[in-house]
């Protein structure tokens, strides 16, 4: 026992030390870990019945798990790249075009209502989406819909 334990410190020291180093981690989500996530995360939803949790930064990299029960605003990243993958539910998301009454939200971020001239594309558990820094996307549920999903943010 005390070997083993002395082991599994040893390993978490190791492990604490390289991030601060940083020094890139090898990291894995289980599809029930996001899940689990999702369920805590659909109590904690805001006025736009959406949650989201940062499960990780790394470099230009952050990780994120987001539960979602009604679409979202269209927007478009100036400088960062979204890919989603689908844990649970269906989605449609609309991508391309041009937002609709776009408004600066933030630095390098435009938000708006809708998307003109957009593709939709409808999404389930496992599918994978990459939407380029500078395309406008948008979420949209059918109404009573719940989707978690998984997205890694990478700024270019």
């Amino acid at each position: 026992m005390k070997v083993w334990m002395t082991a599994m410190m040893t390993a978490a020291m190791c492990t604490a030390l390289a991030a601060q180093a940083g020094q890139p981690q090898v990291r894995v989500w289980k599809a029930g870990e996001i899940g689990d996530r999702g369920k805590v995360l659909a109590g904690k939803m805001d006025a736009q019945k959406v949650a989201s949790e940062v499960v990780a930064t790394e470099g230009n990299r952050s990780f994120m798990v987001v539960h979602r029960e009604g679409s979202g605003l269209a927007e478009v990243h100036d400088k960062q790249a979204d890919i989603m993958v689908i844990s649970i539910g269906e989605v449609t998301m609309v991508h391309g075009g041009t937002v609709v009454d776009g408004k600066v939200t933030a630095p390098g971020e435009t938000r708006g209502p809708s998307i003109k001239g957009g593709t939709e594309t409808k999404l389930g558990p496992g599918d994978v989406l990459h939407i380029p820094a500078g395309v406008a996307h948008q979420m949209k549920l059918a109404p009573g819909a719940k989707v978690t999903y998984f997205v890694t943010k990478v700024v270019q």
